[in-house]
């Protein structure tokens, strides 16, 4: 199959949709464009903003990854051929549908199997024959054979077509917002699978137009539910190595020991490489989440109650990680009140606006409640994403404040030179500042006592 100037349509572009819909408008061959690009919003305030950005030419998520903001530049620019809309009628017209919409399965009340029916049926009743289906929104297993084909089957056998018409497929995403955001997607490895071995043949020959597969292999599962799992196996895994820090971050300080070091060293193992840092806390909108829905999954579609004891206290300890460091700093410090904090980092993760379940935030209203008189310095959060009220933003890194907290590991925070910066508590939290910044900090007078490290 011949993917030259066909069209793909992203559906959702948000932290996941808006990189790939970017990488794909990007896809050369012998230095033309590989495709026309469609990207599709909800028909709603929030998607026909996105909308309004995109011809206007304003960038509405903020990254210092400086690919995506040439590949963004160049898109503003082919505005036949790269293109946002809020109607899904125009995927009538596309030869790949890329479906990267997030579905909350973690709240009982929610009506995401509705949701996911709803947008099932939508692109069921309009795609064309030999159309490429992939859905690349995390899962919970089984998703797509008990909820989305069966919704496809009906609606394209009621349009006097089958199943076997078009080529429908899984194949989960792996994006990480930062500097790297575009290169997160091109640079990794990928898993794929589909109903058939047509549709795992078709989506193979896509990905390969836009992967270096070369360096990064792709992987095909005989079965779609395999490739669902395989996220939710990868994020759990994440997510339980987070939990066994924190324990053992708790310990260190009862014992006195530096477990920063301890780490240092058995991550020169090649088979511990992979062991995680001492850190604030969990955030982001995977490894929240994500574990669960295997229970999820076992529990709705398999009619089986098995307890996952393992995940369940993994996801109890990471939602309440930033305690240790709450705890640590109130070890430290004899009152709160009418203290002056600068909080360094606000997002979840570095070099990305994202804030969505930021352990920073929780550490924030802590603080306030305790008395502190907090202000934010973030120069990827503009202060209006934030809804805290006597919270102060700074544009600019300053000295005069009684305590400075490191919460993100941001690049710029990396490369600030702490000039007269004097009586003052550091605590870095997320291991944010370099060898180079201590000493300097050592030199200039501060003691080991006022640069605290959790």
């Amino acid at each position: 199959m011949k993917f030259l100037k066909k069209k793909i349509s992203i559906i959702g572009l948000g932290y996941v949709g808006l990189p790939t819909f970017l990488v794909l408008s990007n896809v050369k061959k012998n230095k033309k464009y590989l495709y026309r690009v469609e990207g599709i919003e909800k028909n709603d305030s929030r998607g026909r903003q996105i909308q309004r950005n995109f011809y206007d030419k304003k960038i509405w998520i903020k990254t210092n990854d400086k690919i995506f903001s040439k590949y963004l530049n160049e898109a503003f620019l082919r505005k036949k051929d790269v293109y946002i809309n809020t109607d899904l009628e125009k995927i009538k017209e596309s030869s790949i549908v890329v479906v990267s919409v997030n579905f909350d399965f973690v709240n009982p009340s929610n009506s995401s199997f509705q949701n996911v029916k709803n947008l099932s049926k939508e692109l069921a009743m309009k795609i064309k024959k030999k159309t490429l289906v992939i859905f690349e929104t995390t899962l919970p297993p089984g998703t797509c054979d008990k909820i989305v084909l069966p919704v496809f089957r009906d609606i394209l056998r009621k349009r006097k077509m089958n199943i076997q018409d078009i080529y429908f497929c899984y194949s989960f995403e792996r994006v990480m917002p930062g500097k790297n955001y575009i290169n997160s997607i091109v640079s990794n490895f990928r898993c794929y699978s589909g109903i058939n071995k047509q549709s795992k043949t078709v989506c193979k020959k896509f990905l390969k137009t836009f992967i270096d597969y070369k360096k990064y292999k792709l992987t095909e599962f005989e079965k779609i539910i395999d490739c669902e799992t395989a996220k939710i196996l990868e994020n759990s895994y994440r997510a339980a190595n987070i939990a066994l820090i924190d324990e053992w971050t708790k310990v260190s300080k009862t014992m006195n020991v530096d477990l920063n070091s301890i780490i240092k060293s058995i991550k020169l193992r090649k088979t511990h490489s992979n062991m995680m840092w001492p850190g604030l806390g969990v955030g982001g909108y995977c490894l929240t989440k994500d574990p669960y829905f295997i229970k999820f999954a076992t529990k709705n579609f398999f009619k089986k109650k098995i307890n996952f004891p393992m995940i369940s206290n993994t996801l109890k300890i990471n939602k309440s990680m930033v305690k240790t460091s709450i705890n640590y700093l109130i070890s430290k410090i004899k009152t709160f009140n009418k203290k002056r904090f600068l909080i360094c980092g606000a997002t979840y993760k570095e070099d990305t606006s994202d804030i969505r379940f930021s352990p920073s935030i929780e550490l924030i209203k802590k603080l306030k409640s305790k008395g502190g008189k907090i202000t934010i310095y973030d120069p990827h959060l503009e202060s209006d994403k934030l809804t805290l009220d006597k919270v102060n933003f700074t544009k600019n890194f300053k000295p005069n404040f009684d305590i400075i907290i490191f919460c993100v590991a941001h690049e710029k925070f990396k490369q600030l030179s702490f000039k007269n910066l004097k009586k003052t508590l550091i605590f870095d939290l997320n291991r944010v500042l370099t060898d180079y910044q201590k000493n300097y900090l050592r030199k200039t007078g501060f003691k080991d006592s006022q640069i605290v490290t959790i």
